[in-house]
């Protein structure tokens, strides 16, 4: 059939380009080149024949886009061709070709060996082409032969872009892949919202495929020099805008990556203030060497997750989790924590054991009930176990509660209620009163940053992609608590309780998240009674009852001369605000404001 080049429509911007008339085939990327400047002939899609003769090209390149953009404007694909050099080596001739230029070798369809399935013909043996040389005289590239005549159907207009050479992934294009790639975005969305701003896929010059390629072969370049040493040296790098961001890592005996710590500024600074109470587990391996992945956590001043540092584990042994809490502290000032909380593997205990001897080590509190729920089938022990879990007791009270228990359900051979006896003292209450723990018991906090780690990352993901993604997760936690810093800075509760004047400095003391949980000790003082006080020296020693709780009482003891209040409930050292009791007694003298001594600066 015979297709004429002035049917349809197209327009093509020319731009200058400076190429070399001699510059190698070989190393021609026609689609990486600027437009050709064609003068009078801006609109390529009512140019005849006799118009393509006159055109002239200061570069192969420029021909070959030219020709290119003709062939977007017709529905037809462009192949380069052969090529001629002159005695010296310069290059004088050229030829590009329909992409369905020729045929396929027929040696190919009758191998006996074949295995696939035969590939579609893609081929027609179209003849249209257009045939360039160099006149040396102009010094330039004229049109040695053009035919129009195409054997087959053209592409429509909607589906041109689906030819392989006509697809273009432009440098804003790929800035803006590379921008939402690096916000945590995944892929497919990407496209999907690319596709929706330009008007469509048929609109957004490239396919799915294409952008796939592209993110691996950025991904790959990225890591060309290693993936580990990609990741190292990005951390390293972060010194330049966060001088206090700290990286540590070793190596194995063959120079490979053995174990990874890092933290950034801020959470260094968090630290100092909010680690007190240090929480972790290693249950995440959503990396894709599947190393186990370390997330070190706290809770803030607005009873809200901080994230204090992560860590790239080489294996879950104890001398990798040593040497981690070891560099944890180095990183964070040998500030050690007072309260350890894990998930109750082996060789975490062991490791905190050996590095934090000081510190109380506490079982994650739901991991202890579903221990509890897959090993103990009675309701009543059952219940029994949420007793010791919760409730204010004395050592003796549970000692001898357990005993009762080891008795009454038979429990002096189950292997699994020996070792809960025998690590009594990382979870029963009776032991832990009195610890400070900001009301937090559970390891629920690194599985919440888990759980949002899921949202940036994959299986699949490289260290680097790792590390890079948890910085968004940082940023996230960290902005959170900027708004709630600010609502705390720029908002006033409202009075409701009787004692307004330590109601209003509680307000001004603590954050909004932990201001009604003083606000409900206010207001429980109420309800409390005095049975007795009695002097010892400078101290009055107060003696309150619970109200319809007579066999409740508890002491308070109160410093006429320091103003130093202690309570016997030790709800203070364990909560960090102060109870009932010592709101009772201050009531009691008229005292107006909370105690620095009792308002932590965390």
């Amino acid at each position: 059939m015979e297709v004429s080049l002035s049917d349809g429509n197209g327009e093509l911007l020319g731009i200058d380009n400076e190429a070399d008339v001699e510059s190698n085939p070989e190393d021609m990327g026609g689609q990486d080149v600027a437009n050709e400047f064609l003068g009078e002939y801006e609109d390529v899609a009512t140019l005849d024949v006799d118009d393509i003769k006159r055109m002239r090209w200061d570069s192969v390149d420029a021909a070959y886009e030219f020709y290119r953009r003709l062939g977007m404007c017709h529905g037809f694909g462009v192949r380069k061709g052969d090529s001629g050099k002159d005695c010296r080596g310069n290059l004088i001739r050229y030829r590009f070709f329909c992409n369905k230029e020729g045929l396929r070798d027929g040696r190919h369809n009758d191998r006996v060996d074949r295995r696939r399935a035969h590939k579609h013909e893609t081929r027609t043996n179209c003849e249209a082409k257009l045939s360039i040389y160099f006149d040396k005289t102009e010094r330039c590239w004229k049109v040695r032969k053009v035919a129009t005549e195409h054997n087959h159907d053209l592409t429509p207009t909607s589906m041109v872009h689906l030819i392989a050479n006509h697809r273009e992934m432009t440098d804003a294009a790929k800035a803006q892949i590379d921008g939402l790639h690096a916000s945590g975005i995944a892929t497919s969305k990407i496209i999907g919202y690319m596709a929706g701003m330009a008007g469509g896929y048929s609109l957004l010059g490239f396919l799915k495929k294409n952008v796939y390629n592209y993110v691996d072969r950025t991904r790959r370049a990225n890591i060309s020099d290693g993936d580990a040493n990609a990741a190292v040296v990005y951390l390293e790098g972060k010194a330049g805008s966060d001088p206090m961001s700290v990286a540590r890592y070793s190596v194995t005996k063959d120079a490979r990556l053995a174990n990874l710590i890092w933290a950034d500024g801020a959470s260094r600074v968090d630290y100092q203030y909010f680690g007190d109470v240090l929480a972790f587990d290693s249950t995440y391996k959503k990396n894709k060497y599947k190393k186990p992945f370390v997330i070190f956590s706290g809770s803030n001043n607005h009873k809200q997750t901080t994230i204090f540092g992560f860590g790239l584990l080489f294996d879950e042994s104890v001398s990798s989790y040593k040497w981690t809490l070891e560099n944890l502290l180095e990183v964070m000032c040998m500030k050690k924590p007072s309260m350890v909380v894990t998930d109750g593997d082996k060789a975490i205990i062991k490791a905190v054991r050996s590095v934090l001897p000081d510190s109380t080590h506490q079982l994650c509190v739901w991991h202890i009930k579903k221990n509890v729920t897959s090993n103990v089938k009675d309701t009543i022990l059952r219940s029994s176990f949420r007793r010791w879990l919760y409730v204010d007791m004395e050592i003796e009270e549970f000692e001898m509660e357990w005993e009762h228990a080891v008795a009454k359900y038979d429990l002096h051979d189950m292997e699994w209620a020996t070792q809960m006896y025998e690590r009594r003292m990382m979870w029963a209450n009776a032991y832990l009163q009195g610890k400070f723990c900001t009301d937090f018991r559970t390891t629920s906090p690194c599985e919440g940053v888990n759980a949002f780690v899921k949202k940036f990352s994959k299986t699949t993901h490289t260290i680097l992609e790792l590390v890079q993604n948890l910085e968004l997760v940082v940023r996230e936690y960290q902005n959170k608590e900027l708004l709630l810093h600010f609502n705390s800075m720029n908002s006033v509760p409202v009075m409701t309780t009787g004692l307004t004047s330590i109601e209003q400095h509680a307000a001004s003391v603590y954050t909004r998240e932990v201001f009604p949980d003083v606000k409900k000790q206010i207001v429980q003082a109420a309800a409390l009674i005095l049975i007795s006080k009695k002097r010892c020296l400078n101290t009055m020693v107060y003696t309150i009852e619970e109200y319809e709780q007579p066999a409740t009482r508890i002491k308070v003891a109160y410093g006429r001369s320091t103003g130093k209040i202690d309570c016997q409930c030790n709800f203070w050292r364990k909560n960090g605000y102060p109870c009932r009791h010592m709101l009772f007694v201050m009531k009691s003298k008229h005292v107006t404001t909370i105690s620095d001594a009792l308002v932590l600066q965390r």
